[in-house]
């Protein structure tokens, strides 16, 4: 049974009380370490909740899928959901039209808290968070794939096979688009890092050829 619109207000409320606790206080030099913690307090709030009703992994690819959303968008209009000039009330509207009946109602209740708490910025953070909370649920770790274009479903499998094997662990993909890195793919877990792109191939080409005239 699904909790309560009302039961999810209130245990939100609880929950996130924490990561705003020392916001009035913060310095600038802190800043950024308190909202790290403050997107880990909203993340696990939203992941008990997911655990308690068995919709971690949903509610993972709805906070994707909110994210990829929104960064989509054009920037004027990504702005809207960020900028602190916005009346709350006109966001927590465009929340709703935007996702009301497509997430469940632990991901779009944590879309208003963030609004009425002037937190829309810890989107992405929250969402990393949240990722590496269901992975250690499950024992995974998680690699970062950084290439030129995205992987198709063939090369992605033989990535996470090949880390699966080295690691003896399960092994999710965090892959990200980089037109800089120019072509192949740079993949890191943990301390292990494998550049194979032609960036760090022409940078060591540099270097030999800077050692060979010295």
């Amino acid at each position: 049974m699904s909790a309560s619109p009302e039961r999810l207000s209130k245990r939100w409320r609880a929950d996130c009380e924490l990561a705003e606790g020392e916001r009035a206080d913060s310095t600038d030099g802190a800043l950024r370490a308190i909202s790290e913690a403050a997107a880990r307090v909203y993340a696990k709030a939203l992941f008990n909740i997911a655990a308690d009703s068995h919709t971690a992994d949903q509610v993972s690819e709805e906070l994707h899928g909110v994210s990829s959303a929104i960064g989509g968008l054009d920037p004027q209009l990504r702005g809207f959901f960020e900028m602190p000039q916005i009346r709350k009330a006109d966001k927590q509207q465009v929340v709703n039209l935007a996702f009301e009946g497509k997430v469940s109602r632990p991901v779009l209740g944590l879309l208003h808290v963030l609004v009425e708490k002037r937190r829309e910025a810890l989107l992405n953070t929250i969402v990393t968070e949240y990722d590496e909370l269901v992975d250690d649920s499950v024992g995974r770790v998680r690699a970062n794939v950084i290439s030129a274009r995205p992987l198709d479903t063939d090369l992605a499998d033989a990535i996470r096979t090949a880390l699966e094997q080295r690691t003896q662990r399960r092994v999710g993909l965090r892959q990200r688009v980089d037109p800089a890195v120019l072509g192949g793919i740079r993949v890191s877990l943990g301390d292990l890092v494998i550049d194979g792109t032609l960036r760090r191939g022409l940078l060591n080409m540099r270097r030999a050829l800077a050692a060979a005239q010295q």
